[in-house]
């Protein structure tokens, strides 16, 4: 498959991602009972999002010939995609402290973005 393809599926695995994040936040904010099927969706979106990002992370590594030894970058972007998979959690339990949790979550994605266009090391 073509490098556009994965990033594409990158982009929507980040877009599910986020998505599952903001909703489990916006439901702890808001004082909604955060369980069934709204519990449900938040999950199952943010974990589908966290698979899609890592196999277009993984199909773009691939087609830039770094699977043999990964770039340093690319480490501190597993890094966070492992935080932002905690994430979910640390959302449900304390998503009604609100701003702070989500300036860093945007942080952890920016940082993720930045490392990525500038491939610092």
């Amino acid at each position: 498959m073509s490098y556009e393809f994965y990033k594409v599926l990158h982009l929507c695995g980040l877009m599910l991602l986020f998505f599952g994040l903001s909703s489990a936040m916006t439901l702890k904010m808001a004082g909604v009972a955060f369980t069934g099927t709204v519990k449900k969706l938040a999950f199952i979106t943010h974990g589908v999002g966290l698979v899609i990002m890592l196999v277009g992370g993984f199909g773009l590594l691939a087609r830039m010939g770094f699977m043999g030894n990964m770039p340093g970058w690319a480490i501190a972007k597993l890094g966070i995609w492992i935080l932002l998979g905690g994430g979910i959690a640390l959302a449900k339990r304390k998503g009604q402290i609100g701003w702070p949790l989500m300036i860093l979550f945007v942080g952890l994605g920016t940082t993720a973005a930045w490392l990525a266009i500038t491939k610092p090391f």
